[in-house]
């Protein structure tokens, strides 16, 4: 597995390149946001462990461009303690967060969560465009096209997005929505979850109040329903024992 470092402290980077081969990975070091990009592009890493707080560069808007030319998982990593921090990197496209200082375990702990393999029987996403009622989720951009208008999602919502809508009118649990979109496997971790359902229920929702399309199982996790635009001829689908638990 290929790892890119980057980070302006050279020393912490320099320790981290070591100890990383050491235990077999290929790694390569970057201290700007310029070494990033070059090295980004040359290896083609698997995963890129990023300080978020790069002097020379915005470091998110930094991977979302790069990530045109080559995908990866990003691990942000930053000394602000502060939640909201956390939050920004988790919706500006980071798949996972690690506050410094760590110890070396810890990152490795991250490494292999945000690796491991999903152990659910979700449908997983394709690569086209996904209908569901008047829905139009679009994986590739991260968009979706409600009542003739597009709404642009962020890279976390677009994954949460498309898993819903591959899943149309079965449940997600929330224990299957934690493992593929972040890569976790405690089932109990369900703040990340509620909060992007917030955010794209008031992007897609007519009255996010009473969400019609994105809506809860209590207990279980959520499921987006082939619902149909008012204007439509079509009817609205009812909510019932249709509905069934995905893997089951």
């Amino acid at each position: 597995m290929k790892l890119l470092v980057v980070d302006n402290d050279r020393s912490m980077v320099e320790m981290l390149t070591a100890w990383l081969k050491m235990l077999g990975y290929q790694v390569y070091p970057a201290f700007t946001g310029e070494q990033a990009k070059t090295r980004w592009l040359e290896h083609q890493p698997d995963i890129v462990i990023l300080e978020s707080t790069l002097p020379d560069v915005d470091a998110l808007a930094m991977c979302r461009d790069m990530r045109n030319q080559h995908d990866a998982l990003v691990l942000a990593m930053a000394m602000d303690r502060d939640a909201l921090h956390e939050v920004y990197c988790l919706e500006g496209g980071a798949d996972d967060y690690l506050r410094k200082p760590f110890f070396p375990d810890q990152l490795l702990a991250h490494i292999h969560a945000m690796t491991r393999r999903t152990r659910s029987t979700v449908k997983l996403p394709p690569s086209s465009s996904i209908q569901v009622g008047s829905l139009c989720v679009d994986p590739m951009r991260n968009t979706v096209c409600v009542h003739g208008k597009t709404v642009r999602l962020t890279p976390t919502e677009g994954k949460l997005m498309s898993l819903l809508a591959s899943n149309a009118n079965g449940v997600c649990t929330t224990g299957q929505i934690v493992s593929y979109v972040w890569g976790f496997s405690n089932e109990g971790d369900t703040v990340l979850i509620k909060t992007h359902i917030y955010h794209l229920r008031q992007k897609i929702e007519p009255d996010p109040a009473t969400p019609r399309y994105l809506l809860t199982v209590p207990g279980i996790g959520y499921t987006l329903v082939r619902c149909f635009d008012e204007k439509s001829e079509e009817p609205f689908e009812e909510i019932g024992p249709s509905l069934r638990i995905v893997g089951q």
